[in-house]
C-alpha cells in the first residue's frame, strides 16, 4: 500500500479524533469582536456618496468613487479639519479603511484628522494625484495621538489629493488585471455566482485540461477583508509568477490546474468596507454555515472536485494582511496531504530571504475559515498567508515570485512522489 493510499485511511480517523479533542464550538480568536462566526445578514450604515465644501475656504472634499470611505468633513479651528471614518456596521475589527480626495481653490497647508468611528488609526497613508500612481506619505507630515486620531499636514491646490489607506485595487482594477493574466497565459475567467449587489464571484482557472486527464488542483483565494491590499498584490504576483512563461511555470501548468478566487469581496472593496460584505458579515467565518452567496457560490465551484477521478486538491492558500508578515498553518501533527507540506515550504522560504521576519503560528482546523474548510473537505493542506500592511511594495513582489516559485517546485516533487 502506498503512503498516498494510507494517508486516505489514517485522514478521517484523524479528524474524528480531532474533533472529540476539540468539541466545544469555535466562537471566534481573541482579536474577533462578540458574535463574528453569527453569519446571518446584518444591517449595515450606508456611507452617503457626496462632496462637501467648506466655500468660505474654497476646501473641498469627495468619497464620490469606488473604494471611499469619508463619512463627514467639517472644521475644526482655523486651519484644522477633521474627517470621521466610521464603519459599514459593528462591532467589527480594527481595520478602520478610508479614502477621499481633497482639494483647496486656492494654495494652502491645512492639518487634516482622521478621525475613527469603533476605531483608531491604523494604516499609514498613501496618497496620489490621479487615483492611479500612489507613494507613501512623508512619515514628518503625520501625528498620532493617544487617543489612535491621525493628524496629517497636508500641501493643497486646485488639484484633487487622493488619500487613501492603502492603494486602490478596486473591482475594476482586478477585472482588468485579469484579462491581462487572461491574455498572456492559458486561463479562463469565469463567474461562479453573485454578491449582495450583483458583482459577479470571478473564478480564473488557469492550465485547464480535458475532464478526464488527471490533474493535481492549486486553489487561492483572497481580499476577503476589504483594506487588506497587501495580500491582494502577493496574490497577484503569486499567480502572475505561476502563469508565466518559465520552464518551472510551464511545468508546474502540464501537471496542475490553478483555480484562484482573486476577489472573494467585491461589495465590500467597492464599498470602502473595514472588513465585511454588503450585508455586514465578515466572510472568513462564514465557511462552515455558507449563509452568504460569496462563500455559497465558491464552495459549490469547488465541491465539484471533490468526487472527481481525475482532480486531485493539493493545497490551497487564502491570502490577506495584518500587521506583520505571518503565516497560519495548520497544527504539524494533523495529518494533511501532502503531509507537512506547509513547514516545508516556509522553512525554504526563510531560507531564501533570512533577514525577512515572518511569524509562523499554527492554529487547530476549528474555526470556521476558507484554509479549515479546504482541509476539512478535501484533506489538503492549506494556509493562511498574511502580507504585513506596511510591506515594501519591491521586496513584497521579490518575496512573493520566490514563494510561488518554491511552492511550484514542492508541489511538483510531492506529485511525482504518488
Amino acid at each position: 500500500m502506498s503512503r498516498y493510499q494510507l494517508s486516505w485511511i489514517i485522514l478521517p480517523l484523524c479528524m474524528v479524533l480531532y474533533s472529540c479533542k476539540s468539541s466545544e464550538e469555535f466562537t471566534g480568536y481573541a482579536y474577533d469582536p462578540e458574535g463574528v462566526t453569527n453569519t446571518s445578514d446584518k444591517e449595515i450604515q450606508p456611507q452617503h456618496k457626496r462632496t462637501i465644501g467648506r466655500s468660505e475656504e474654497g476646501i473641498w472634499i469627495s468619497n464620490e468613487f469606488k473604494g471611499a470611505r469619508m463619512n463627514d468633513f467639517y472644521k475644526v479651528d482655523k486651519s484644522l479639519y477633521r474627517v470621521v471614518i466610521e464603519p459599514e456596521n459593528h462591532p467589527i475589527n480594527n481595520s478602520p479603511w478610508y479614502a477621499f480626495k481633497i482639494h483647496s481653490e486656492s494654495p494652502r497647508t491645512v492639518q487634516l484628522q482622521l478621525s475613527y468611528r469603533h476605531g483608531e488609526h491604523r494604516y499609514h497613508p498613501n496618497i496620489s494625484r490621479d487615483g492611479n500612481h500612489w507613494r507613501t506619505m512623508d512619515p514628518s507630515a503625520i501625528q498620532v495621538d493617544t487617543a489612535g486620531v491621525a493628524t496629517l499636514t497636508l500641501d493643497l491646490d486646485g488639484d484633487p489629493l487622493w488619500i487613501s489607506a492603502q492603494e486602490l485595487l478596486t473591482y475594476r482594477d482586478m477585472t482588468q488585471w485579469m484579462d491581462s493574466i487572461r491574455t498572456a497565459s492559458p486561463t479562463v475567467v469565469d463567474t461562479v455566482g453573485y454578491s449582495h449587489r450583483r458583482y459577479p464571484i470571478l473564478k480564473m482557472t488557469t492550465a485547464p485540461k480535458p475532464r478526464d486527464q488527471k490533474q493535481g488542483v492549486l486553489v487561492i483565494t483572497g481580499r476577503q477583508h476589504p483594506p487588506e491590499v497587501t495580500g491582494g498584490l502577493a496574490s497577484r504576483i503569486f499567480i502572475e509568477t505561476l502563469t508565466a512563461d518559465t520552464r518551472l511555470a510551464r511545468a508546474f501548468r502540464k501537471a496542475f490546474e490553478i483555480w484562484s478566487y482573486p476577489l472573494v469581496n467585491p461589495d465590500g472593496v467597492n464599498g470602502g468596507h473595514w472588513r465585511h460584505n454588503a450585508a455586514g458579515v465578515d466572510l472568513n467565518r462564514d465557511w462552515k454555515n455558507f449563509n452568504q452567496p460569496e462563500t455559497r457560490a465558491i464552495r459549490d465551484d469547488l465541491l465539484t472536485l471533490r468526487n472527481d477521478p481525475n482532480r486531485k486538491v493539493y493545497y490551497g492558500i487564502d491570502f490577506h494582511s495584518t500587521n506583520e508578515n505571518i503565516f497560519y498553518p495548520i497544527n504539524r501533527d494533523i495529518t494533511t496531504f501532502p503531509d507537512d507540506f506547509t513547514y516545508k515550504w516556509i522553512e525554504e522560504l526563510k531560507n531564501s530571504f533570512p533577514e525577512m521576519p515572518l511569524k509562523v503560528e499554527p492554529f487547530p482546523p476549528n474555526s470556521p475559515i476558507a484554509k479549515n474548510w479546504i482541509y476539512h473537505t478535501f484533506g489538503a493542506d492549506a494556509l493562511t498567508y498574511e502580507v504585513d500592511d506596511r510591506a515594501d511594495r519591491s521586496q513584497l513582489r521579490e518575496i512573493s515570485r520566490q514563494a510561488a516559485q518554491i511552492l511550484m517546485q514542492n508541489l511538483l516533487e510531492a506529485k511525482s512522489q504518488q
